[in-house]
């Protein structure tokens, strides 16, 4: 049995241009397609990874903020109820807290190795508890003060003295090979026992 198409015997017979149509893109046609997507895409990832970027910067300067509120306020609360002074440099704070507040002797240690600011907390002689409360620090100091608001940092009589604690740090963070996320921190503490 023989079917005749009429279709495709009309498809036949169409003249060359039409057929042409039929067939799909031709390569010019995709070549600058191609092109166009590409300047597209090229303008637009710039603009993703500075996105990025910032967002990152962001995020590290958020957590900067929020840790150093919290250990601004448990190192103000040790400070200002503490009865004695055992070590005070430039880098360390070492201080007896009274018996009811739990008698502990607490250290503050600014490494610049690791560059962390740790809390030590020792029951007696025995270490009970550490914790980083600062990481990422890039400068970090502590200044004393006596009654006349004098720095006595330097001098011998630094643990009988000191009145006020004041602290200094700067926190850096990198950002996808970039430093660009810094918090600096500046409190004075009364040491209301001494």
């Amino acid at each position: 049995m023989i079917i005749f198409n009429k279709r495709l015997r009309f498809q036949c017979c169409r003249p060359a241009v039409v057929l042409r149509k039929d067939r799909g893109f031709t390569l010019v046609e995709i070549m600058i397609s191609v092109a166009i997507l590409s300047i597209v895409l090229a303008s637009i990832i710039p603009t993703f990874i500075m996105f990025s970027k910032g967002m990152a910067g962001l995020g590290n300067y958020s957590d900067m903020s929020m840790s150093s509120r919290n250990a601004l306020e448990r190192f103000s609360r040790d400070v200002r109820v503490a009865e004695a002074l055992h070590v005070a440099t430039e880098s360390e704070i070492e201080v007896e807290l009274p018996s009811d507040a739990g008698g502990l002797v607490i250290n503050y240690k600014y490494d610049p190795d690791a560059g962390t600011f740790t809390r030590k907390e020792y029951d007696g002689s025995t270490l009970s508890a550490t914790s980083v409360l600062f990481s990422d620090v890039f400068e970090f100091n502590l200044v004393f003060f006596n009654r006349r608001d004098e720095d006595i940092s330097d001098e011998a009589s630094v643990l009988t003295e000191a009145k006020t604690v004041q602290l200094n740090a700067k926190l850096v963070k990198e950002v996808m090979n970039q430093s660009n996320s810094d918090y600096i921190i500046s409190a004075r503490f009364l040491m209301r026992n001494f």
